[in-house]
Protein backbone atom coordinates (compact mmCIF):
# COMPACT_ATOMS: atom_id res chain seq x y z
CA UNK A 1 0.00 0.00 0.00
CA UNK A 2 2.84 2.39 0.82
CA UNK A 3 4.35 1.92 -2.63
CA UNK A 4 0.97 2.53 -4.20
CA UNK A 5 0.55 5.69 -2.19
CA UNK A 6 3.99 6.99 -3.10
CA UNK A 7 3.26 6.38 -6.77
CA UNK A 8 -0.04 8.14 -6.78
CA UNK A 9 0.88 11.05 -4.56
CA UNK A 10 2.79 12.48 -7.47
CA UNK A 11 -0.46 12.53 -9.43
CA UNK A 12 -2.09 14.81 -6.90
CA UNK A 13 0.82 17.25 -6.82
CA UNK A 14 -1.24 20.34 -7.61
CA UNK A 15 -4.41 19.59 -5.66
CA UNK A 16 -3.57 21.50 -2.54
CA UNK A 17 -2.23 24.93 -3.42
CA UNK A 18 -3.85 26.47 -0.32
CA UNK A 19 -2.82 23.92 2.25
CA UNK A 20 -0.61 25.81 4.63
CA UNK A 21 0.31 29.04 2.99
CA UNK A 22 -0.72 32.57 2.47
CA UNK A 23 -1.27 32.41 -1.28
CA UNK A 24 -4.95 31.64 -1.13
CA UNK A 25 -5.45 32.65 2.42
CA UNK A 26 -5.30 36.36 3.24
CA UNK A 27 -2.76 39.05 4.07
CA UNK A 28 -1.27 42.27 2.70
CA UNK A 29 1.54 44.72 2.66
CA UNK A 30 -0.26 47.72 4.07
CA UNK A 31 0.96 50.43 6.32
CA UNK A 32 4.48 50.05 7.53
CA UNK A 33 5.33 47.86 4.58
CA UNK A 34 8.63 48.09 2.76
CA UNK A 35 6.70 48.24 -0.50
CA UNK A 36 6.53 51.42 -2.48
CA UNK A 37 3.12 53.02 -2.00
CA UNK A 38 0.51 52.51 -4.67
CA UNK A 39 0.12 55.76 -6.56
CA UNK A 40 -2.77 54.67 -8.73
CA UNK A 41 -5.69 57.03 -8.19
CA UNK A 42 -8.88 55.53 -6.75
CA UNK A 43 -10.73 58.83 -6.65
CA UNK A 44 -12.01 58.98 -10.20
CA UNK A 45 -10.01 62.14 -10.80
CA UNK A 46 -7.15 62.33 -13.24
CA UNK A 47 -5.61 58.84 -13.54
CA UNK A 48 -8.74 57.16 -12.19
CA UNK A 49 -10.88 58.31 -15.08
CA UNK A 50 -12.04 55.78 -17.62
CA UNK A 51 -11.00 56.58 -21.15
CA UNK A 52 -13.17 54.21 -23.13
CA UNK A 53 -13.47 56.89 -25.81
CA UNK A 54 -9.75 56.52 -26.50
CA UNK A 55 -10.42 53.03 -27.85
CA UNK A 56 -11.87 54.07 -31.17
CA UNK A 57 -12.78 51.81 -34.02
CA UNK A 58 -14.24 48.34 -34.11
CA UNK A 59 -14.02 46.43 -30.86
CA UNK A 60 -12.11 43.16 -31.18
CA UNK A 61 -13.36 39.78 -30.03
CA UNK A 62 -11.71 39.00 -26.70
CA UNK A 63 -10.25 35.64 -25.69
CA UNK A 64 -10.70 34.99 -21.94
CA UNK A 65 -9.42 31.99 -20.00
CA UNK A 66 -11.07 31.06 -16.72
CA UNK A 67 -11.37 28.13 -14.34
CA UNK A 68 -13.20 24.86 -14.76
CA UNK A 69 -16.97 24.77 -14.63
CA UNK A 70 -19.30 22.01 -15.74
CA UNK A 71 -20.98 24.18 -18.36
CA UNK A 72 -20.09 26.10 -21.51
CA UNK A 73 -19.40 29.76 -20.72
CA UNK A 74 -20.11 30.76 -24.31
CA UNK A 75 -23.69 29.48 -24.07
CA UNK A 76 -24.60 31.21 -20.80
CA UNK A 77 -27.18 34.05 -20.77
CA UNK A 78 -24.66 36.19 -18.85
CA UNK A 79 -22.31 36.10 -21.82
CA UNK A 80 -24.96 37.55 -24.13
CA UNK A 81 -25.90 40.16 -21.50
CA UNK A 82 -22.29 41.29 -21.25
CA UNK A 83 -21.97 41.45 -25.02
CA UNK A 84 -24.93 43.86 -25.12
CA UNK A 85 -23.60 45.78 -22.10
CA UNK A 86 -20.00 46.19 -23.26
CA UNK A 87 -20.12 45.98 -27.03
CA UNK A 88 -17.49 43.23 -26.92
CA UNK A 89 -17.86 39.67 -28.07
CA UNK A 90 -16.01 37.25 -25.83
CA UNK A 91 -14.84 33.73 -26.59
CA UNK A 92 -14.40 31.85 -23.33
CA UNK A 93 -11.92 29.06 -22.64
CA UNK A 94 -11.81 26.87 -19.53
CA UNK A 95 -9.02 25.22 -17.60
CA UNK A 96 -9.49 21.51 -16.84
CA UNK A 97 -10.82 20.29 -13.51
CA UNK A 98 -7.66 18.34 -12.72
CA UNK A 99 -4.11 19.73 -12.93
CA UNK A 100 -5.42 23.17 -13.82
CA UNK A 101 -2.25 24.97 -12.74
CA UNK A 102 -0.08 22.75 -14.92
CA UNK A 103 -2.28 23.41 -17.95
CA UNK A 104 -2.28 27.16 -17.23
CA UNK A 105 1.50 27.38 -17.00
CA UNK A 106 1.97 25.31 -20.16
CA UNK A 107 -0.49 27.41 -22.16
CA UNK A 108 0.96 30.76 -21.17
CA UNK A 109 4.58 29.62 -21.37
CA UNK A 110 3.79 28.28 -24.84
CA UNK A 111 2.65 31.70 -26.02
CA UNK A 112 -1.12 31.22 -26.03
CA UNK A 113 -2.57 34.70 -26.59
CA UNK A 114 -5.46 35.08 -24.15
CA UNK A 115 -6.50 38.70 -23.63
CA UNK A 116 -7.45 38.06 -20.00
CA UNK A 117 -7.02 35.27 -17.45
CA UNK A 118 -10.03 35.60 -15.19
CA UNK A 119 -10.43 34.42 -11.61
CA UNK A 120 -7.43 32.22 -10.95
CA UNK A 121 -5.91 31.47 -7.55
CA UNK A 122 -3.22 33.73 -6.12
CA UNK A 123 -0.66 30.93 -6.20
CA UNK A 124 -1.33 30.39 -9.93
CA UNK A 125 -0.96 34.11 -10.62
CA UNK A 126 2.23 34.21 -8.57
CA UNK A 127 3.73 31.41 -10.64
CA UNK A 128 2.96 33.27 -13.86
CA UNK A 129 4.40 36.48 -12.44
CA UNK A 130 7.60 34.72 -11.40
CA UNK A 131 7.91 33.47 -14.98
CA UNK A 132 7.67 37.09 -16.19
CA UNK A 133 4.47 36.18 -18.05
CA UNK A 134 2.12 38.92 -16.77
CA UNK A 135 1.68 42.54 -17.80
CA UNK A 136 1.93 45.46 -15.41
CA UNK A 137 -1.68 46.58 -15.08
CA UNK A 138 -1.00 49.94 -13.46
CA UNK A 139 -0.84 51.98 -16.71
CA UNK A 140 -4.00 50.26 -17.97
CA UNK A 141 -5.87 50.81 -14.70
CA UNK A 142 -4.81 54.45 -14.59
CA UNK A 143 -6.25 54.99 -18.05
CA UNK A 144 -9.23 52.64 -18.25
CA UNK A 145 -9.95 51.28 -14.76
CA UNK A 146 -12.01 53.81 -12.80
CA UNK A 147 -14.69 51.28 -11.81
CA UNK A 148 -12.14 48.57 -11.10
CA UNK A 149 -10.18 50.80 -8.74
CA UNK A 150 -13.39 51.81 -6.96
CA UNK A 151 -14.35 48.15 -6.51
CA UNK A 152 -11.26 46.94 -4.64
CA UNK A 153 -10.00 47.94 -1.23
CA UNK A 154 -6.72 49.75 -0.72
CA UNK A 155 -5.45 46.71 1.14
CA UNK A 156 -6.33 44.41 -1.75
CA UNK A 157 -4.72 46.69 -4.31
CA UNK A 158 -1.55 46.92 -2.28
CA UNK A 159 -1.48 43.13 -1.99
CA UNK A 160 -1.00 42.74 -5.75
CA UNK A 161 1.54 45.55 -6.02
CA UNK A 162 5.22 44.66 -6.00
CA UNK A 163 8.07 46.50 -4.33
CA UNK A 164 8.64 48.32 -7.65
CA UNK A 165 5.03 49.45 -7.98
CA UNK A 166 3.99 46.83 -10.54
CA UNK A 167 0.34 45.73 -10.32
CA UNK A 168 0.17 42.19 -11.69
CA UNK A 169 -3.46 41.28 -11.03
CA UNK A 170 -6.96 42.54 -10.28
CA UNK A 171 -7.99 41.19 -6.87
CA UNK A 172 -11.42 39.65 -6.36
CA UNK A 173 -12.15 39.95 -2.67
CA UNK A 174 -13.99 37.26 -0.76
CA UNK A 175 -17.74 37.39 -0.18
CA UNK A 176 -17.37 35.12 2.82
CA UNK A 177 -19.52 37.21 5.08
CA UNK A 178 -19.94 40.45 6.97
CA UNK A 179 -17.22 42.29 8.78
CA UNK A 180 -16.77 41.75 12.52
CA UNK A 181 -19.80 42.86 14.47
CA UNK A 182 -22.21 42.19 11.61
CA UNK A 183 -24.95 39.59 11.33
CA UNK A 184 -23.11 36.25 10.97
CA UNK A 185 -25.96 34.60 9.05
CA UNK A 186 -24.68 33.25 5.76
CA UNK A 187 -21.03 32.73 6.67
CA UNK A 188 -21.32 28.94 6.60
CA UNK A 189 -21.03 27.49 3.10
CA UNK A 190 -20.32 23.80 3.55
CA UNK A 191 -19.49 20.92 5.83
CA UNK A 192 -19.53 17.13 6.06
CA UNK A 193 -22.66 16.00 4.24
CA UNK A 194 -24.48 12.92 5.56
CA UNK A 195 -26.82 10.60 3.67
CA UNK A 196 -29.86 10.97 5.92
CA UNK A 197 -31.42 7.71 4.70
CA UNK A 198 -28.49 5.86 6.25
CA UNK A 199 -28.48 8.10 9.32
CA UNK A 200 -32.12 7.21 9.97
CA UNK A 201 -31.29 3.51 9.66
CA UNK A 202 -28.49 4.00 12.20
CA UNK A 203 -30.74 5.98 14.53
CA UNK A 204 -28.18 8.80 14.53
CA UNK A 205 -28.37 12.58 14.34
CA UNK A 206 -25.95 14.84 12.49
CA UNK A 207 -22.91 15.19 14.80
CA UNK A 208 -21.80 18.51 16.25
CA UNK A 209 -18.45 17.54 17.83
CA UNK A 210 -15.48 15.24 17.27
CA UNK A 211 -16.67 12.46 19.58
CA UNK A 212 -20.11 12.28 18.01
CA UNK A 213 -18.55 12.40 14.54
CA UNK A 214 -16.33 9.41 15.31
CA UNK A 215 -19.22 7.45 16.81
CA UNK A 216 -21.45 8.02 13.77
CA UNK A 217 -18.73 6.94 11.35
CA UNK A 218 -17.92 3.87 13.42
CA UNK A 219 -21.55 2.81 13.66
CA UNK A 220 -21.88 2.88 9.87
CA UNK A 221 -18.63 1.04 9.19
CA UNK A 222 -19.36 -1.59 11.84
CA UNK A 223 -22.78 -2.21 10.27
CA UNK A 224 -21.80 -2.20 6.59
CA UNK A 225 -18.11 -3.02 6.50
CA UNK A 226 -17.61 0.05 4.27
CA UNK A 227 -15.64 3.25 4.93
CA UNK A 228 -18.07 5.82 6.28
CA UNK A 229 -16.23 8.99 5.18
CA UNK A 230 -14.84 9.62 1.72
CA UNK A 231 -13.05 12.68 0.38
CA UNK A 232 -10.60 13.69 -2.31
CA UNK A 233 -6.85 13.51 -1.79
CA UNK A 234 -6.33 16.27 0.74
CA UNK A 235 -4.74 16.21 4.17
CA UNK A 236 -6.68 19.20 5.42
CA UNK A 237 -10.30 18.52 6.35
CA UNK A 238 -11.25 21.95 7.65
CA UNK A 239 -14.51 20.90 9.25
CA UNK A 240 -12.63 18.40 11.42
CA UNK A 241 -9.74 20.78 12.07
CA UNK A 242 -12.18 23.17 13.73
CA UNK A 243 -12.42 20.75 16.65
CA UNK A 244 -8.73 21.35 17.24
CA UNK A 245 -9.08 25.12 17.21
CA UNK A 246 -8.17 25.49 13.54
CA UNK A 247 -10.02 25.88 10.26
CA UNK A 248 -9.55 27.39 6.82
CA UNK A 249 -6.76 29.74 7.81
CA UNK A 250 -3.19 28.97 6.85
CA UNK A 251 -1.68 31.06 9.64
CA UNK A 252 -2.62 31.33 13.32
CA UNK A 253 -1.81 33.39 16.37
CA UNK A 254 -0.84 30.90 19.07
CA UNK A 255 0.37 32.15 22.45
CA UNK A 256 1.46 35.44 20.94
CA UNK A 257 3.24 33.84 17.97
CA UNK A 258 2.17 34.03 14.33
CA UNK A 259 2.60 30.51 12.98
CA UNK A 260 1.98 28.65 9.74
CA UNK A 261 -0.59 25.89 10.03
CA UNK A 262 1.99 23.09 10.03
CA UNK A 263 3.65 24.63 13.11
CA UNK A 264 0.41 25.01 15.05
CA UNK A 265 0.84 22.55 17.95
CA UNK A 266 -2.76 21.39 17.44
CA UNK A 267 -1.78 19.78 14.10
CA UNK A 268 -0.25 16.85 15.99
CA UNK A 269 -3.58 16.01 17.64
CA UNK A 270 -5.40 16.55 14.36
CA UNK A 271 -3.08 14.12 12.60
CA UNK A 272 -3.55 11.52 15.34
CA UNK A 273 -7.33 11.80 14.96
CA UNK A 274 -7.18 11.40 11.17
CA UNK A 275 -4.80 8.46 11.52
CA UNK A 276 -7.32 6.77 13.80
CA UNK A 277 -10.13 7.22 11.27
CA UNK A 278 -7.90 5.83 8.51
CA UNK A 279 -6.55 2.88 10.53
CA UNK A 280 -10.00 1.78 11.64
CA UNK A 281 -11.36 1.93 8.10
CA UNK A 282 -13.75 4.79 8.87
CA UNK A 283 -11.94 7.07 6.40
CA UNK A 284 -11.80 5.82 2.81
CA UNK A 285 -8.41 4.13 2.42
CA UNK A 286 -8.38 5.31 -1.20
CA UNK A 287 -8.36 8.92 0.04
CA UNK A 288 -4.69 9.42 -0.94
CA UNK A 289 -5.51 8.71 -4.58
CA UNK A 290 -9.12 9.91 -4.83
CA UNK A 291 -10.07 12.60 -7.31
CA UNK A 292 -13.00 14.91 -6.72
CA UNK A 293 -15.12 12.78 -9.04
CA UNK A 294 -14.25 9.40 -7.53
CA UNK A 295 -14.94 10.61 -4.00
CA UNK A 296 -18.26 12.14 -5.02
CA UNK A 297 -19.25 8.93 -6.82
CA UNK A 298 -18.63 6.85 -3.69
CA UNK A 299 -21.00 9.11 -1.80
CA UNK A 300 -23.72 9.37 -4.43
CA UNK A 301 -23.74 5.67 -5.35
CA UNK A 302 -24.52 4.78 -1.75
CA UNK A 303 -21.11 3.40 -0.75
CA UNK A 304 -20.14 6.09 1.77
CA UNK A 305 -22.17 7.71 4.52
CA UNK A 306 -20.41 11.09 4.53
CA UNK A 307 -18.61 13.41 2.13
CA UNK A 308 -17.57 17.14 2.23
CA UNK A 309 -20.33 19.16 0.55
CA UNK A 310 -20.65 22.84 -0.35
CA UNK A 311 -24.26 23.96 -0.40
CA UNK A 312 -24.12 25.06 -4.02
CA UNK A 313 -23.25 21.49 -5.10
CA UNK A 314 -26.30 19.84 -3.56
CA UNK A 315 -28.46 19.79 -6.72
CA UNK A 316 -25.82 17.78 -8.57
CA UNK A 317 -25.62 15.34 -5.66
CA UNK A 318 -29.38 14.87 -5.64
CA UNK A 319 -29.36 14.27 -9.39
CA UNK A 320 -26.68 11.60 -8.89
CA UNK A 321 -28.76 10.03 -6.10
CA UNK A 322 -31.78 9.84 -8.38
CA UNK A 323 -29.71 8.17 -11.11
CA UNK A 324 -29.13 5.29 -8.68
CA UNK A 325 -32.79 5.14 -7.70
CA UNK A 326 -32.25 6.82 -4.32
CA UNK A 327 -34.40 9.60 -2.89
CA UNK A 328 -31.93 10.27 -0.08
CA UNK A 329 -31.51 13.75 1.34
CA UNK A 330 -28.38 15.34 2.78
CA UNK A 331 -27.79 17.28 5.97
CA UNK A 332 -24.51 18.88 6.87
CA UNK A 333 -22.31 18.92 9.94
CA UNK A 334 -20.46 22.20 9.62
CA UNK A 335 -17.36 23.04 11.64
CA UNK A 336 -17.16 20.48 14.44
CA UNK A 337 -16.64 21.44 18.07
CA UNK A 338 -14.07 19.75 20.31
CA UNK A 339 -16.76 18.42 22.61
CA UNK A 340 -20.30 19.12 23.82
CA UNK A 341 -19.06 21.89 26.12
CA UNK A 342 -17.01 23.79 23.52
CA UNK A 343 -18.11 26.31 20.91
CA UNK A 344 -17.38 25.40 17.29
CA UNK A 345 -14.84 27.70 15.63
CA UNK A 346 -15.21 29.03 12.10
CA UNK A 347 -12.47 31.04 10.41
CA UNK A 348 -13.98 33.63 8.12
CA UNK A 349 -11.91 34.60 5.14
CA UNK A 350 -11.33 38.30 4.62
CA UNK A 351 -9.23 38.94 1.59
CA UNK A 352 -8.53 37.80 -1.92
CA UNK A 353 -10.39 34.84 -3.36
CA UNK A 354 -8.96 35.09 -6.89
CA UNK A 355 -7.00 37.29 -9.28
CA UNK A 356 -7.61 38.34 -12.87
CA UNK A 357 -4.48 38.97 -14.93
CA UNK A 358 -3.37 39.91 -18.43
CA UNK A 359 -0.55 37.84 -19.95
CA UNK A 360 2.18 39.49 -21.94
CA UNK A 361 1.00 37.52 -24.98
CA UNK A 362 -2.40 39.31 -24.96
CA UNK A 363 -3.27 40.98 -28.27
CA UNK A 364 -5.85 43.40 -26.83
CA UNK A 365 -4.84 44.37 -23.27
CA UNK A 366 -6.43 47.86 -23.37
CA UNK A 367 -9.74 46.45 -24.56
CA UNK A 368 -9.58 43.67 -21.97
CA UNK A 369 -9.24 46.19 -19.14
CA UNK A 370 -11.95 48.37 -20.66
CA UNK A 371 -14.30 45.37 -20.84
CA UNK A 372 -13.51 44.48 -17.22
CA UNK A 373 -14.06 48.09 -16.17
CA UNK A 374 -17.52 48.19 -17.76
CA UNK A 375 -18.69 45.03 -15.99
CA UNK A 376 -17.32 46.42 -12.70
CA UNK A 377 -19.71 49.38 -12.73
CA UNK A 378 -21.98 48.89 -9.69
CA UNK A 379 -25.23 48.80 -11.62
CA UNK A 380 -23.77 46.61 -14.35
CA UNK A 381 -22.37 44.24 -11.72
CA UNK A 382 -25.84 43.89 -10.17
CA UNK A 383 -27.50 43.27 -13.56
CA UNK A 384 -25.00 40.50 -14.33
CA UNK A 385 -25.06 39.04 -10.83
CA UNK A 386 -28.78 38.93 -9.98
CA UNK A 387 -30.69 40.91 -12.63
CA UNK A 388 -33.39 43.50 -11.94
CA UNK A 389 -35.39 44.07 -8.76
CA UNK A 390 -38.99 42.98 -9.12
CA UNK A 391 -38.16 40.76 -12.11
CA UNK A 392 -35.43 38.33 -11.07
CA UNK A 393 -35.00 39.19 -7.38
CA UNK A 394 -36.79 40.87 -4.48
CA UNK A 395 -35.75 42.32 -1.15
CA UNK A 396 -37.58 41.19 2.01
CA UNK A 397 -36.57 42.33 5.50
CA UNK A 398 -33.26 43.56 4.12
CA UNK A 399 -32.36 40.20 2.51
CA UNK A 400 -32.28 39.36 -1.19
CA UNK A 401 -34.40 36.52 -2.61
CA UNK A 402 -34.61 35.16 -6.16
CA UNK A 403 -37.77 35.37 -8.24
CA UNK A 404 -38.38 32.34 -10.41
CA UNK A 405 -38.35 31.45 -13.22
CA UNK A 406 -36.59 34.70 -14.23
CA UNK A 407 -33.68 34.07 -11.87
CA UNK A 408 -32.81 30.86 -13.69
CA UNK A 409 -30.96 32.95 -16.28
CA UNK A 410 -28.56 34.05 -13.53
CA UNK A 411 -27.70 30.58 -12.21
CA UNK A 412 -24.08 30.73 -13.38
CA UNK A 413 -23.70 34.47 -13.80
CA UNK A 414 -21.47 34.92 -10.73
CA UNK A 415 -18.51 33.71 -12.81
CA UNK A 416 -18.99 36.62 -15.22
CA UNK A 417 -18.77 39.50 -12.76
CA UNK A 418 -16.06 42.11 -12.32
CA UNK A 419 -15.19 43.56 -8.91
CA UNK A 420 -17.33 45.37 -6.35
CA UNK A 421 -17.02 46.34 -2.70
CA UNK A 422 -17.61 43.17 -0.66
CA UNK A 423 -20.19 44.65 1.72
CA UNK A 424 -22.39 45.55 -1.25
CA UNK A 425 -21.82 42.28 -3.09
CA UNK A 426 -22.52 40.12 -0.03
CA UNK A 427 -26.05 41.46 0.27
CA UNK A 428 -26.76 40.52 -3.35
CA UNK A 429 -25.15 37.15 -2.82
CA UNK A 430 -27.95 36.16 -0.45
CA UNK A 431 -30.23 35.79 -3.49
CA UNK A 432 -27.71 33.54 -5.20
CA UNK A 433 -27.50 31.36 -2.10
CA UNK A 434 -31.17 30.58 -2.57
CA UNK A 435 -31.21 29.96 -6.31
CA UNK A 436 -32.70 26.46 -5.96
CA UNK A 437 -34.97 24.96 -3.31
CA UNK A 438 -32.33 22.40 -2.34
CA UNK A 439 -29.62 25.05 -2.00
CA UNK A 440 -31.87 27.30 0.07
CA UNK A 441 -32.78 24.41 2.38
CA UNK A 442 -29.16 23.42 2.97
CA UNK A 443 -28.00 27.03 3.29
CA UNK A 444 -30.59 27.68 5.98
CA UNK A 445 -29.92 24.34 7.69
CA UNK A 446 -26.22 25.08 7.96
CA UNK A 447 -26.68 28.63 9.22
CA UNK A 448 -29.55 27.96 11.61
CA UNK A 449 -27.20 27.87 14.61
CA UNK A 450 -24.39 30.09 13.36
CA UNK A 451 -24.89 32.36 16.36
CA UNK A 452 -23.46 29.59 18.54
CA UNK A 453 -20.12 29.67 16.69
CA UNK A 454 -16.95 31.48 17.61
CA UNK A 455 -16.11 33.46 14.48
CA UNK A 456 -12.54 34.49 13.70
CA UNK A 457 -11.18 36.28 10.66
CA UNK A 458 -8.09 35.54 8.62
CA UNK A 459 -6.34 37.82 6.15
CA UNK A 460 -3.27 36.00 4.81
CA UNK A 461 -4.11 36.40 1.13
CA UNK A 462 -3.38 40.10 1.39
CA UNK A 463 0.30 39.14 1.59
CA UNK A 464 0.24 37.31 -1.74
CA UNK A 465 2.64 39.68 -3.54
CA UNK A 466 5.48 39.37 -1.04
CA UNK A 467 8.45 37.86 -2.90
CA UNK A 468 8.86 35.17 -0.25
CA UNK A 469 5.20 34.20 -0.71
CA UNK A 470 5.43 34.14 -4.49
CA UNK A 471 8.62 32.08 -4.36
CA UNK A 472 7.52 29.49 -1.81
CA UNK A 473 3.75 29.33 -1.43
CA UNK A 474 2.81 26.71 -4.01
CA UNK A 475 5.77 24.38 -3.46
CA UNK A 476 5.50 24.44 0.33
CA UNK A 477 1.75 23.94 0.23
CA UNK A 478 2.10 20.92 -2.03
CA UNK A 479 4.93 19.43 0.03
CA UNK A 480 3.07 19.75 3.32
CA UNK A 481 -0.16 18.33 1.90
CA UNK A 482 1.53 15.34 0.28
CA UNK A 483 3.61 14.43 3.31
CA UNK A 484 0.67 14.83 5.64
CA UNK A 485 -1.46 12.53 3.46
CA UNK A 486 1.37 9.99 3.65
CA UNK A 487 1.50 10.38 7.43
CA UNK A 488 -2.25 9.78 7.73
CA UNK A 489 -1.93 6.58 5.72
CA UNK A 490 1.28 5.34 7.37
CA UNK A 491 -0.07 5.70 10.87
CA UNK A 492 3.30 6.34 12.50
CA UNK A 493 4.03 8.55 15.50
CA UNK A 494 2.18 11.82 14.75
CA UNK A 495 4.65 14.07 16.60
CA UNK A 496 7.60 12.58 14.73
CA UNK A 497 5.76 12.90 11.40
CA UNK A 498 5.00 16.59 11.99
CA UNK A 499 8.58 17.24 13.12
CA UNK A 500 9.85 15.69 9.88
CA UNK A 501 7.52 17.85 7.80
CA UNK A 502 8.60 20.97 9.69
CA UNK A 503 12.25 20.10 9.08
CA UNK A 504 11.53 19.85 5.35
CA UNK A 505 9.59 23.13 5.54
CA UNK A 506 12.50 24.94 7.18
CA UNK A 507 15.10 23.81 4.66
CA UNK A 508 13.03 24.39 1.49
CA UNK A 509 12.12 28.05 1.85
CA UNK A 510 9.80 27.89 4.85
CA UNK A 511 12.02 29.96 7.15
CA UNK A 512 12.20 32.82 4.66
CA UNK A 513 8.48 32.60 3.96
CA UNK A 514 7.72 32.55 7.68
CA UNK A 515 9.91 35.54 8.45
CA UNK A 516 8.25 37.61 5.72
CA UNK A 517 4.77 36.68 6.89
CA UNK A 518 5.57 37.48 10.51
CA UNK A 519 6.96 40.87 9.51
CA UNK A 520 3.88 41.54 7.42
CA UNK A 521 1.60 40.52 10.28
CA UNK A 522 3.37 42.79 12.77
CA UNK A 523 3.06 45.73 10.36
CA UNK A 524 -0.62 45.14 9.59
CA UNK A 525 -2.23 43.50 12.62
CA UNK A 526 -3.91 46.70 13.79
CA UNK A 527 -5.49 47.14 10.35
CA UNK A 528 -6.90 43.61 10.46
CA UNK A 529 -8.91 43.96 13.67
Amino acid sequence: MKKLLSFFLAAVLMLSMTACSGGVDKTNAGKGSTKKPVTTSKSGKDSGKSNESALSGKKPELKILTGYEAYNFNEQPANKLEEEMTGYKVKWFNLPQENADKKLILDISGGESYDLIMRIGASSANQLFEKNALQDLKPLLDKYGKNILAGVSDMALQSVTTEDGVIYGIPHEAFDGPQPGGDPYGILKGGIGFNMKYMKELGKEVPANLNDFYNVLKAYTDKTGKPALTTMASAWLNYVMAGFGMGDAGWYEVDGEYLPRIKNPAVVDYLAYMQKLYKEGLLDNDMPINTIDTAKEKFTNGTALAYPVMFWAIDGIYEAFKATGSDAKVQVATFLAKDANTKPVVYLRQGISALSCIPKTAKNPEHAINWFNIISDKENFKKIYIGEEGKSYEIKDGSYYPIFPAFNDFTNSDKFTGVLQTDVAFKMWQARARKTDAMAEMYDQMNSRVGDYEVKNYYESYASSLPEVRDNDAALGTMVNDKLIQAIADGGDPKKAIDNIIAEWDKTGGKEYEAAMKKWHDENKDTMK
